[in-house]
Order: structure tokens, then C-alpha cells, then sequence
């Protein structure tokens, strides 16, 4: 069963994880990068309450700290903002002067803040200095007679020389951090919504039914050639044991989806069962999308007729729909013209009965099926067979498809021979090493005589 803990977790979605890191710390580095430089600086105001005594009491400092707190709000206003815009000039407006600054008092202390950002380190600085400035003139006009207090500057604004914002050496690493953390939770969430089956253990914990064969990628080497030959041969030694003893003439092969290789395993299974010296029937019955003819003729580019729908339809004999197909002991019966309504035309008279007509012309009859979810096509070919495979393809099938078409087959009473797995990714051409060296011998053996044929006859 596969491995759920967090750290197999991890391992299985880590692409999500480093995908997830890479972009959002990426992003905010370059986005960082564009952003306006925002230089900040403070001009310090100093209030002060008067006392009878030069030397400060702790009450009069106790109440100049209230008093700079209440010009912390005072100084805020719009109409200091206003004058400070008229001040300045170069086509600032109150809004621009309150946009770009900030006040506050200095915890403990009889110190104000008036802090200013700017694009422009001059300009930032300007405008505290004389947000400052305008704030002495207007608290000593306006409020030291009722607050008996002083206030002057503490400290002129200093031109600031590296920016306040962005910085982004430290919002990158803070990005990082997030984009990991991001990371491992969509890794998590995929985990929780994937359905599909990856692992030959996944369907096993999942489905109680027999797993026949495990069928490789195809590919294009020697190596990959066999093995997927090999897998093929696999499944058909193994249906000889699948049927608990009963005989098995008759096989439907299904999926529960499309592009599952369905029609990619009934004609490979019938040229394996030929090999072993069997007549096989192939029967194209996915009145749909009917690929089989293609699959096993690809050089034949008309549709084979009659087919099977003319045969349903007693519009032509058996004799008149089976066709060579080129390899020995493996002959087809195409689909034929596409019927309207295929499920019921296979319900015909005909139909119910030809299955046990198919059997008395081979040995094995395959019949290629629509997939169970489209139709009741699949259901009703099942009902009539000595057995079904279901195909999975396990970069695409999920637990959802598999038990809708184990639940058709249920309903209908069809004996489930087992799964064949498709595209298994463990199903390495590794695994049938040894299968391909004696293959690659039986090349060179029969190539070897036929040269040694053609050199004898040309003497």
C-alpha cells in the first residue's frame, strides 16, 4: 500500500513543493527589484512645560510627556498638512504632504517624531524639516498659552542615503519561507484530492480483485519491444488460471475510461495467444470509436465489410464478416457500419446468441468493448462472455473509474477474470531483461537461416 506519511508525502509531490518555492521566490526578487526606491528621515521636536524652578520636576516632565502626546494628534491635522503643501510648493497638495508623513511620540520621552518618505532623499527630507518647522510656529501661536509648554527642534531631518522600501534581500527571504511553506501545503492538498492510480500496491489496497499483468510504456527499443511482447504473454498464461478451473473461450476486454488501452491489449493478447498455436478471434465491438481494425491492420486504410453491425442485423453470415488479418492464426470481424443505437442492437436476437456462434469458429474469441462509463454497450457484451479484463492505465485511471466500472460488471453479474495495468512506470523493460536476450537470439537464429536459405537457392 502506498506509503502516506508526511515525509513519503513530500517526496512523492516534490516537484509541487520546489515548483511552488521557485516561482514565489522568484517573483518577489524581480518584482522587488522594480519597485520605486522610498527614501524615509525624521526631523525630532523637543516639548517642553515651563516650570517656577529651572530644574525640571518629575510632574512637569510627567506632563510634558502627556502634552507631546497630544500634539502627536494635534500635528496630523489637514490644515498643518495644507500649510506645509503652501510652504513647499512645487505643486504639492495637502493629500501628497499627509500621504507621505507620519508622527509619533517617543515612548517615556518629551520627543516628537515627524517622520517623511520620498521618492527623492532631498525632497523626503525637505518636507520634514519643514513639517517641523511649520509645527513650532503653529504650536506657539496657537497652544502654548493654553499648554504653557515649549517646543523647538530636537534634531534636523538627515539626508538618508540608502532607501526605507523595497528591500528586497528581505523580502525575498521572508517570499522563501512563505513559498516553501506554500509549497508543502498544496503538496498536501494534491495528495488529498488525487484519486489516480500510480502503483500496482494502490489498486491491490483498494480493489479486491486479481492484478494479471503489468504492460509498460511501449516504446521504441528492442528492450522496450519485449517487454511489452512479455507482458502480453504474462496475461495470457495468467488467464489460464483465472477462471478458478472453468474453461475461458471468451473474453471481453473493457476500461473504465477512455485511451485506457483496451484496443492496444485485446489485439496484443490475441497475437500472444496465437503464438501458443490457439485460433483466435478478434471482434471489434466499440461501435463508437472502433479502433481494432487500425491497431492490428495498420496498412489496411479502408474499413474492412461487412462487419460485426451487418452480421447483428442478419444483413451477412458469419463466413461474410471474419477476416485474415495478415498474422498467423489471428483473424478479426470489424465493427462494420456504426449503428444509432449500438447497446441495442448487441440485445438483438442475434446478438444474445452470438457469442456461443463466435466460440464454435476459434478457439479464443476477444471482443474489444466501448468502455463500461460510456453507454451499456460494455454491460451488455459482459453478460455474455466467460470472462472480463478491466484495463488501467495508471497515469490516468482514478479509484472513482475503476469502482463505477466494477459496479457494471456487478450489476450485470459478469465474471471478472482480473486487471491489467497499463503504462505501469515500475513495469521497467529491466524487469525482462532476460526475456529480450532470448528474444534477440531468436531474431539472430531465424536470420541467420534465412540467409543460409536464400544462399542455398542461389547455387
Amino acid at each position: 500500500m502506498r506509503n502516506d506519511s508526511p515525509l513519503s508525502v513530500i517526496a512523492r509531490r516534490k516537484w509541487i513543493i520546489i515548483a511552488t518555492f521557485v516561482i514565489v521566490t522568484v517573483t518577489t526578487a524581480v518584482v522587488s527589484k522594480t519597485l520605486d526606491k522610498v527614501y524615509s528621515t525624521s526631523a525630532t521636536l523637543l516639548v517642553a512645560q515651563t516650570s517656577s524652578n529651572d530644574a525640571p520636576t518629575f510632574d512637569t516632565v510627567q506632563a510634558s510627556q502627556a502634552i507631546t502626546r497630544s500634539y502627536a494628534d494635534i500635528i496630523d491635522s489637514p490644515n498643518i498638512a495644507a500649510q506645509v503643501a503652501r510652504q513647499m510648493g512645487q505643486g504639492l497638495t495637502t493629500d501628497d504632504i499627509k500621504d507621505a508623513t507620519s508622527f509619533e511620540p517617543v515612548p517615556q520621552t518629551q520627543l516628537l517624531k515627524v517622520s517623511a518618505e520620498n521618492t527623492n532623499q532631498d525632497r523626503a527630507k525637505a518636507i520634514a524639516d519643514t513639517y517641523a518647522n511649520v509645527f513650532i510656529t503653529y504650536a506657539r501661536t496657537r497652544l502654548a498659552n493654553t499648554t504653557k509648554a515649549t517646543i523647538s527642534l530636537a534634531d534636523a531631518a538627515p539626508r538618508p542615503k540608502t532607501p526605507a522600501r523595497p528591500r528586497p534581500t528581505l523580502y525575498t527571504m521572508i517570499a522563501a519561507l512563505l513559498g516553501l511553506a506554500l509549497g508543502i501545503a498544496l503538496a498536501f492538498l494534491r495528495e488529498r484530492l488525487d484519486r489516480r492510480l500510480r502503483t500496482q500496491e494502490d489498486v491491490e489496497a483498494l480493489f479486491d480483485e486479481p492484478v494479471l499483468a503489468r504492460v509498460p510504456s511501449r516504446g521504441r527499443s528492442d528492450a522496450s519491444v519485449t517487454a511489452f511482447k512479455e507482458a502480453h504473454r504474462i496475461l495470457r498464461t495468467n488467464l489460464q488460471f483465472a477462471s478458478g478451473g472453468r474453461p475461458v473461450k471468451s473474453i471481453a476486454i473493457t476500461s473504465g475510461r477512455e485511451g485506457e488501452g483496451k484496443t492496444t491489449t485485446a489485439a496484443n493478447l490475441a497475437i500472444a495467444s496465437a503464438e501458443v498455436g490457439l485460433r483466435v478471434l478478434l471482434v471489434e465491438a466499440d461501435f463508437r470509436r472502433p479502433a481494432l481494425q487500425q491497431e492490428l491492420m495498420p496498412n489496411q486504410t479502408e474499413p474492412l465489410r461487412p462487419g460485426l453491425s451487418n452480421y447483428l442485423v442478419e444483413a451477412a453470415s458469419l463466413d461474410d464478416v471474419i477476416f485474415p488479418t495478415g498474422r498467423p492464426n489471428v483473424e478479426i470481424i470489424p465493427a462494420g457500419p456504426l449503428p444509432p443505437t449500438p447497446s441495442a442492437l448487441l440485445e438483438s436476437r442475434r446478438g444474445i446468441a452470438a457469442v456461443e456462434e463466435l466460440k464454435k469458429e476459434a478457439d479464443l474469441v476477444i471482443i474489444d468493448c466501448p468502455p463500461l462509463t460510456i453507454g451499456a454497450d460494455a454491460s451488455v457484451v459482459a453478460g455474455w462472455v466467460d470472462g472480463v479484463v478491466i484495463v488501467l492505465d495508471l497515469s490516468t485511471s482514478t479509484d472513482q473509474s475503476v469502482r463505477r466500472a466494477l459496479r457494471q460488471l456487478d450489476a450485470v453479474q459478469a465474471p471478472l477474470l482480473g486487471l491489467l495495468l497499463n503504462r505501469d512506470r515500475t513495469a521497467t523493460p529491466s524487469s525482462y531483461d532476460y526475456y529480450a536476450s532470448v528474444d534477440i537470439k531468436a531474431e539472430k537464429a531465424k536470420s541467420d537461416r534465412d540467409k543460409a536459405k536464400a544462399k542455398a537457392g542461389s547455387r
